[in-house]
């Protein structure tokens, strides 16, 4: 009698209902949602990273929202943080506020509702990787490089003063030097 060997048991990520034509393996979306979540979690760690909002509908697409840690108005309003350009979204439409350790969102009565990775919410933790959309406009609620842009767009504006001082100041001794010699 000859006796067979049983194949080797399967890993334990693939499931035969899970398989896909050819075996090809299916994910959960939620499932992949949260491994790139981890993923962006780990790089929080570095110090390197600011939270943000990362547009990736039109108009706003590829526009970073840097968040600050307390209150964060996203909406149409021009007093907003994150002013966006959306007929479907209210002025104020929704809040991101950081307290107690945690990224928190709360829809703000905004008549479309905020949704997050597809279910419209009223409040809600945030992870990084989310994906949220308010109105048309959807954002991914990630980390991205420090920017020292604000720090370059001051050093910009003291350039122009001191050179606007120097020039204004040549002229009044121009004037000066004019008025004395003729």
């Amino acid at each position: 009698m000859s006796s067979q060997k049983n194949p080797s048991p399967k890993k334990a990520e693939y499931r035969e209902d899970k398989a896909g034509p050819q075996g090809t393996l299916v994910f959960d979306s939620r499932e992949v949602d949260r491994l790139i979540a981890d993923e962006i979690q780990k790089l929080e760690d570095d110090g390197s990273k600011v939270p943000a909002l990362l547009a990736t509908t039109k108009p706003h697409a590829g526009q970073q929202f840097i968040l600050e840690y307390g209150k964060n108005v996203i909406g149409r309003g021009k007093g907003n943080s994150v002013t966006i350009y959306d007929p479907a979204a209210s002025s104020t439409h929704a809040q991101i506020t950081f307290t107690g350790g945690k990224w928190k969102i709360l829809n703000l009565l905004s008549s479309n509702g905020t949704i997050v990775n597809g279910e419209k919410i009223t409040d809600r933790v945030l992870s990084f990787g989310d994906k949220i959309q308010v109105g048309q406009t959807e954002f991914l609620f990630t980390l991205v490089d420090r920017k020292d842009d604000v720090h370059e767009d001051a050093k910009s504006e003291v350039n122009w003063m001191v050179l606007g001082t120097i020039l204004a100041a040549a002229v009044v001794l121009g004037g000066v030097l004019l008025w004395l010699f003729l």
